[in-house]
């Protein structure tokens, strides 16, 4: 009995903290866990947009080559258009602004990396840590000395606005402090070959299957297995019972089933079900295997006058050969960009 008190009351003294800080305004938006959020990538929401997970997609690039001043001036344009959409007052707004604008005055002057004289300037000047939200006994605030902003009392979406911009703009001059070293670079032309495979010989996901699986703010690589639904294609059916009367006819195939990527996504095999429409009208049923990349082939059956024929199909992926993908993969590797460069920041 003694050792079940002791063991309930180490639990109730672990989780007292958690408890009270979730009782902090701001907490929800503010904390360092938002990083274990999945927002949606696709939000064209404009105070949405400005979560560190999602702004760090659309300017991991900039700083990585390190374009700092147009990285901060973007961050400053986008939460200034989130201030707007919120309705943030207009002492907090210019607050906020004034910070930004401090630190896009000195960036100039940023010393080069293998300076000495830089780690003390960024320290002095640009002064990082100045964004990261800060817990208070009642409220998380922004900014630590006169101009001190607090979300006490404030809308969901103005302390959105305010958190997460400043948790952008802080994730950005993280990296500034810190530039990244070689191991992240080589980890990141890794992540650039697998997406760059990826478009080049994945197979399309077109748009049903794009708005049912949709990708994370957390996949650093495409996913291995790819599902398909209702994937359409052209295909071209063959039948005959011997070789000199073999016919061929065109069909739209549709597709239900998946594929796995190996090979570092050049290659990939799996299988689906599949229904044809024949250029006669009539709908045919089987199944087809992806053997390789570009092969592809399947056995159909479709019934007419009374019987049954057998035939085979093969099919193009000619969707794929006309759009692939484009904007997923792009943002696919977006994301994984950011992981690399703007990673949750730990001081």
């Amino acid at each position: 009995m003694t050792r079940h008190f002791i063991a309930c009351a180490s639990a109730l003294i672990c989780l007292a903290p958690v408890a009270a800080r979730s009782q902090i305004a701001g907490a929800r938006y503010c904390d360092q866990d938002v990083y274990n959020d999945s927002p949606s990538v696709e939000s064209a929401d404009v105070i949405s947009r400005m979560h560190p997970l999602i702004s760090r997609a659309r300017y991991a690039e900039a700083v990585r080559n390190g374009q700092w001043e147009l990285t901060l001036r973007g961050l400053r344009d986008d939460a200034m258009q989130a201030f707007v959409q919120a309705n943030v007052a207009e002492g907090a707004r210019r607050g906020f602004l004034a910070q930004v604008d401090s630190v896009i005055a000195v960036v100039p002057r940023l010393p080069r990396v293998d300076d000495p004289a830089r780690v003390s300037f960024v320290s002095d000047s640009v002064r990082p840590i100045r964004f990261l939200p800060v817990m208070g006994d009642a409220a998380f605030r922004l900014f630590r000395r006169a101009d001190t902003i607090s979300v006490a009392g404030l809308p969901d979406d103005q302390t959105k606005a305010l958190c997460w911009s400043a948790m952008s703009i802080d994730a950005v001059l993280f990296r500034l402090q810190k530039p990244l070293e070689l191991e992240a670079l080589a980890h990141l032309a890794r992540l650039n070959t697998s997406w760059s495979n990826y478009r080049t010989y994945g197979y399309t996901r077109q748009p049903l299957e794009l708005l049912l699986f949709r990708g994370s703010v957390r996949d650093s690589l495409p996913r291995r297995f790819q599902p398909l639904v209702a994937h359409l294609s052209l295909g071209l059916e063959l039948r005959g019972p011997v070789k000199d009367s073999v016919t061929t006819n065109p069909a739209t195939v549709l597709e239900v089933g998946g594929i796995w990527y190996y090979k570092n996504y050049t290659q990939y095999s799996g299988a689906s079900l599949i229904a044809s429409l024949a250029s006669q009208g009539t709908i045919g049923y089987g199944a087809m295997i992806h053997a390789a990349r570009s092969l592809r082939a399947g056995v159909l059956f479709r019934r007419s006058g009374g019987k049954t024929r057998t035939g085979i199909v093969v099919s193009t992926d000619l969707y794929g050969f006309l759009e692939r993908s484009k904007k997923s993969v792009e943002e696919g590797l977006a994301v994984a960009r950011g992981i690399v460069v703007l990673p949750k920041p730990s001081r």
